[in-house]
């Protein structure tokens, strides 16, 4: 009998497709947490928390153009590099780059209102955010045919620039909250132009309208959905600094900034778990149900170890890390934070459950709920027990959004297999 070698179509299985997402939101995150370090250390703690804020805002504008532009992208044109996808990402990447000089406006006007602090922060977003969204556009677009790789060189190059603009300003001594996160979104810049030789196709505007019209059946629930994540987020942020000041703003970001390799489990697992959840629903109810468990575990117990690293670790390297100021306040609230962001992930399985049963009512649904009581505790707790109260008040809310969105996959599956009972068979 002839050894035959494995395919490597075969190989290229759910681990090799986790391990590019993995791989790839590794690098997105360490652009992410390289720039919240460094802003840590070159501004006062007021300033950094403004720029927590800035960042909440870039943050609803990615997830609007991944609503609008990127998720239907992965819902209906996953598979091999066609024409229809070459078209379809024509139209997402243009759709992607309007939102940007959207938000590039938005951001700006904000900037430009008399009393508002630390402009130069918010300019320095603003003017980068079409870049932005466009190299975010650009990644989906290669996941979605399974072109891992290219996504991964595509946040490689955003990295090496970034590093690179960092390097020019510390030997210049012009290293400031401003400069540096103009340097972190410029490097996203070169990122979004390299992306279009990569895919070999480039946005086309003229198809905006035409894609916005075609998924307009999809894209307002799933804009509602990601809207109540990220705005509840700025909301809640909002109301622990009207409650409890710029530190709690800080402290709260500052241990956020440490727990960034969440994020890379977290995102990264999220941009493959949709299409392994729906090759599992193809097989039984009783394998998407087990993936759904298997992606939530592996998410959260990831995060949980990964908090365990500062909770262990001396001080004085969160102290060189986020410099003394942001540390202080970062370190009271290190274990609640840490409870936020392990709970919040482990939400991952159910909501790829969601997604392969498009229900996206039922995921629209929870998403508000889970907005209500993250703002009610997170704000409720900044006015009973300042920084500390406010974070225990979010970590409380994360638990509870947690048994929710596994209530709300169960009850989805059931009646999707009822559904599915009352349809006659083909003929």
């Amino acid at each position: 009998m002839r050894f035959r070698p494995p395919k490597l179509s075969r190989l290229a299985g759910p681990a090799g497709r986790a391990g590019w997402g993995l791989a790839d939101q590794a690098l997105s995150s360490l652009s992410n947490l390289a720039v919240g370090l460094v802003v840590a250390r070159s501004s006062s703690v007021a300033d950094f928390g403004i720029y927590a804020l800035a960042f909440g805002g870039y943050t609803i504008a990615l997830n609007v153009s991944r609503a609008v532009a990127t998720e239907p992208l992965s819902v209906r044109h996953s598979g091999d590099r066609t024409p229809e996808w070459e078209r379809a990402v024509r139209a997402s990447t243009a759709t992607a780059l309007l939102i940007g000089f959207i938000g590039l406006v938005v951001a700006l006007a904000i900037a430009l209102f008399p009393g508002v602090p630390s402009k130069g922060v918010l300019i320095a977003f603003a003017v980068t955010m079409p870049g932005l969204l466009l190299q975010d556009a650009w990644r989906w677009a290669f996941f979605v045919i399974g072109e891992g790789q290219k996504a991964f060189l595509n946040d490689l190059i955003w990295l090496v620039a970034m590093l690179a603009i960092f390097g020019g300003l510390y030997l210049t001594d012009t290293a400031s909250a401003f400069s540096l996160t103009l340097a972190w979104g410029l490097g996203a810049v070169v990122a979004a132009v390299a992306g279009r030789f990569q895919a070999g196709i480039a946005p086309r505007r003229q198809l905006i309208r035409e894609w916005v019209h075609r998924n307009w059946d999809l894209t307002p629930k799933y804009v509602g959905e990601l809207l109540a994540v990220s705005g509840t987020i700025q909301v809640y942020m909002l109301g622990i600094t009207a409650a409890a000041g710029l530190v709690a703003t800080a402290g709260i970001r500052g241990a956020q900034v440490l727990l960034g390799p969440v994020n890379v489990l977290n995102q990264g697992i999220r941009m493959i778990s949709v299409p392994e959840a729906t090759r599992a629903l193809a097989h039984s109810y009783r394998r998407l149900w087990l993936v759904g468990l298997a992606i939530s575990l592996g998410v959260g117990a990831g995060a949980f170890a990964w908090g365990a690293v500062f909770l262990l670790l001396p001080p004085a390297v969160g102290r060189e890390l986020l410099g003394p100021g942001v540390w202080a306040q970062a370190h009271a609230v290190l274990v609640p934070v840490i409870l936020l962001q392990a709970l919040g992930a482990s939400n991952a399985g159910a909501f790829a459950i969601l997604r392969a049963l498009a229900a996206a009512s039922r995921g629209l649904g929870v998403r508000l709920v889970s907005s209500v009581v993250l703002i009610v505790c997170g704000v409720g707790g900044a006015y009973l027990g300042g920084p500390e109260g406010a974070a225990w008040g979010l970590a409380g809310a994360s638990f509870c959004t947690l048994l929710l969105w596994w209530s709300q996959a169960r009850r989805a599956i059931n009646a999707h297999r009822r559904a599915a009972d009352r349809q006659p068979p083909p003929v």
